[in-house]
């Protein structure tokens, strides 16, 4: 049976991500305390580099914290280095007089604030990124990636109906999602546009759940799922637009820009590659939504958002020019490049 679905929601989810984002607000800042992090701004401000070698912090994970900050308020950029905001100094120092950390520590037994310091000294707990190696290895479990895919429909649907409804897609006939999660994109991209083949590549545990969600869209004539490891195994060939949803946000440069030239690899010319994200401002300052979402990946998968012009930078290491970066649906954006 065919499940009609709206072309994008009548409101957007900002909200919603916003409450859900909002969790991670308060560990950050206890972590950050903790680290010493408003210390060493009011002492000499920093970029997450510098900032990284004074406390022996990772610099990757400290972009996250440092962009978090900024969207809270306490910490700002000048002149391309971060310091405290006035907030941040007058209630973030220890021993002043309006130091709030007395009360704000009353939640430091919460679990999150020590995954969080681990996470931004380099040193993940132990098992806390198991399942997330696993999945990186291309050995998910079956029940492990059928809850992964409930939380995913979960998330990305109304961003999958606003992403669909652009005219970023108009002309595209064959698309392949890598990483495609439970294959809403695909199914709201050939819901919307009824001339447009869809492949979804994903791990052999996620191939059955995607192929459910296509048959019940009635949609398994144009919606087609390859099961493969996306960095050991070959991609099809032949399309017109890679879309990669949440995925960059999962990895570091280096895996980002073996992604970028598999992509390359599998367009015919002309065709775009396309990112959907929530981008970081690039001064890496905010947004708040975005660097919430940063802090939570680094806790589950050690990935962050990136800045449009850092995945730009990839795409173009890669190969690909024009470079379009443009609003999607809520909180989300789409970058966009094309294969010569």
């Amino acid at each position: 049976m065919t499940t009609t679905l709206a072309p994008a929601p009548l409101a957007d989810d900002r909200p919603i991500w916003d409450i859900w984002l909002s969790s991670l607000w308060l560990p950050a800042v206890l972590a950050a305390d903790a680290l010493g992090v408003f210390a060493a701004l009011d002492a000499e401000p920093a970029d997450a580099a510098g900032l990284a070698d004074r406390l022996a912090l990772d610099g990757e994970a400290l972009v996250s914290l440092l962009a978090l900050l900024s969207g809270l308020g306490l910490a700002r950029v000048r002149h391309g280095r971060f310091e405290l905001t006035a907030p941040g100094r007058l209630y973030l120092r220890r021993g002043e007089p309006l130091y709030w950390g007395e009360a704000l520590g009353v939640m430091g037994h919460s679990p999150v604030v020590e995954l969080l310091c681990q996470s931004l000294r380099g040193a993940a707990p132990k098992g806390h990124y198991q399942a997330a190696r696993q999945w990186g290895e291309g050995q998910a479990a079956e029940e492990a990636a059928a809850a992964v895919a409930r939380v995913m429909q979960s998330q990305s649907l109304p961003s999958a109906l606003g992403l669909a409804a652009l005219d970023a897609f108009e002309g595209v006939k064959r698309l392949l999602d890598v990483a495609g999660g439970s294959g809403c994109f695909a199914v709201a991209l050939a819901q919307r546009h009824p001339d447009m083949r869809c492949t979804v590549l994903e791990l052999p545990a996620m191939g059955p759940i995607v192929a459910g969600h296509v048959a019940q869209a009635g949609l398994g004539h144009r919606v087609e799922v390859v099961e493969a490891d996306m960095f050991a195994d070959a991609w099809p060939g032949g399309y017109e637009a890679v879309l990669f949803s949440n995925v960059f946000h999962d990895w570091d440069a280096r895996a980002n820009s073996l992604l970028a030239a598999k992509a390359f690899d599998a367009l015919v010319p002309k065709g775009r590659v396309m990112l959907h994200e929530m981008l970081l401002a690039d001064q890496r300052d905010g947004p708040l939504a975005a660097a919430a979402f940063s802090m939570m990946m680094l806790l589950a998968v050690g990935g962050r958002q990136y800045a449009a012009r850092e995945l730009a930078a990839m795409l173009a290491e890669a190969g690909f020019g024009d470079a379009l970066v443009r609003p999607a649906f809520g909180h989300y954006s789409l970058v966009s490049a094309a294969r010569p």
